[in-house]
């Protein structure tokens, strides 16, 4: 089941243009050799200058986990992170998506039920959350 990892963060003023090089290099990285990597964004608030939202989307959760737990991973995100005074990270299965134009009642992908997919994701993650609790910790 394809997943969705969303960041909000913040951005400190005088970091953006820091923030926007460190992602530009981290996003060509990723989608030229990750697997499972399928897509990415980085969005600025209309509202708030600081606040950024970077969504990418990967084929299976246990995908971006297990890139994640990478030491390669930690050594391309570190000039990002030095750039932001806060973050927070989601994960999400995507579970129904419609585009436009799309007839009622077409589903985004056939497969395995949603129960037998979200439990074989539960299991994949289990395996890489310690090395991602650690990553999430930051750097000791």
């Amino acid at each position: 089941m394809r997943a969705r990892i969303v960041f909000l963060v913040r951005v400190l003023a005088e970091r953006r243009e820091d923030f926007l090089a460190a992602y530009e290099k981290i996003r060509y990285e990723v989608s030229g050799g990750v697997p499972g990597h399928l897509k990415d964004q980085v969005c600025q608030s209309a509202t708030d200058p600081e606040q950024w939202l970077i969504t990418s989307e990967w084929r299976r959760l246990a995908d971006f986990l297990a890139w994640e737990a990478t030491e390669e991973h930690r050594e391309l995100v570190r000039p990002m992170r030095e750039c932001l005074s806060g973050a927070r990270s989601l994960r999400f299965l995507i579970r129904a998506e419609t585009e436009a134009g799309a007839p009622v009642g077409e589903e985004a992908e056939p497969g395995a039920s949603p129960e037998a997919e979200a439990e074989a994701e539960v299991e994949a993650e289990a395996e890489v959350e310690p090395a991602v609790a650690a990553v999430a910790r930051g750097p000791a």
